[in-house]
């Protein structure tokens, strides 16, 4: 009859299942490590804004007047005595601290300085920032640079395949699509875990779909632009090109760069749908294949402990 109409029997969701099966199996783990980093770093803007604030526009007179160099870095030295100045970095913006790198006895200080009064705003890293920054370091290039991105992209490469074949275990027929959208919480408990993974990655699809692609954007861009460069040659395509949009609205979506606190608190919870997606998904593969498998080994096991009774002796020692 067709899969649309009748999927369960075809060779297709056969074959599919399988693939979702030992693809969430290989890679589960790095999974909900890659999304409970995700989750920890959507924050990372509003920690920066809140420790590394501008200067207080209210504090600047309209026509006041930046100080040299050689004047910030007077005002500098007058609070760090002993402390050698290795670097001055004069803030380009008006309201944008300046920074200084500071040495004294293998000590390296990175302070931040108001750029009108040579004031000490404080350290340019506090550890929070700090913290953050390392999360933010090991979620988007596991610690390794652009190997550790090109990784990234392997595994955003295996959540796409993740989804598409999840989408063709879900879809149940023609006459029953609507009930995997839901669980019902009178069933019994392994009906309702697999009815809560078909329906947690059914409504987290598009999101998940779009992690996965700009995932795999982040650690191979030069093949996307290629193809934006292929269909859209910049000396062709007069002003913004769509798929330059598209690849800009894409990481702003990867990242929640939009909205407010609202959107940012929801990413924080849809990166946890991986996770909990994981633990049903495992549950499943231990009802459907370690339990079959350990019952089947069963009466090899009886057998050889029948054949050395002494064996069998130490293992009830044990």
């Amino acid at each position: 009859m067709g899969f649309w109409r009748q999927p369960k029997p075809t060779f297709l969701r056969r074959a599919l299942f399988q693939i979702h099966l030992w693809t969430g199996v290989g890679v589960g783990v790095y999974m909900v490590f890659i999304s409970l980093t995700g989750s920890a770093v959507v924050f990372r803007r509003d920690l920066n804004t809140r420790m590394l604030g501008n200067i207080p526009a209210n504090e600047v007179a309209a026509d006041a007047q930046k100080l040299s160099e050689a004047d910030l870095r007077a005002a500098i030295q007058k609070q760090y005595p002993g402390y050698t100045i290795r670097r001055v970095a004069m803030a380009r913006r008006r309201l944008t601290p300046s920074e200084a790198t500071l040495i004294k006895d293998g000590e390296t200080l990175q302070e931040r300085f108001n750029g009108f009064t040579g004031a000490d705003m404080g350290s340019a890293r506090p550890k929070s920032v700090a913290v953050m920054e390392w999360f933010t370091d090991l979620h988007d290039n596991l610690l390794k640079g652009e190997t550790g991105r090109k990784v990234n992209a392997v595994g955003g490469a295996l959540l796409c395949l993740l989804c598409i074949s999840g989408l063709v275990i879900w879809w149940k027929a023609s006459g029953a699509w609507f009930k995997g959208f839901f669980f019902d919480p009178r069933s019994g408990w392994k009906r309702i875990n697999f009815d809560l993974h078909a329906a947690l990655g059914f409504w987290g699809l598009v999101i998940l779909v779009l992690w996965g692609i700009s995932g795999i954007y982040f650690g191979f861009p030069d093949f996307f632009i290629k193809v934006v460069d292929y269909f859209e040659p910049p000396e062709l395509v007069a002003g913004g090109r769509r798929g330059d949009a598209f690849i800009a609205w894409m990481v702003r979506m990867h990242f929640g760069r939009y909205g407010g606190m609202g959107v940012r608190i929801t990413y924080v919870i849809i990166g946890l749908l991986p996770a909990a997606m994981f633990v049903t998904g495992a549950i499943m593969w231990w009802n459907r294949v370690l339990r079959r498998w350990l019952a089947s080994t069963r009466p090899a096991r009886a057998r050889t402990r029948a054949a050395f009774p002494a064996h069998a002796a130490a293992e009830q020692v044990d």
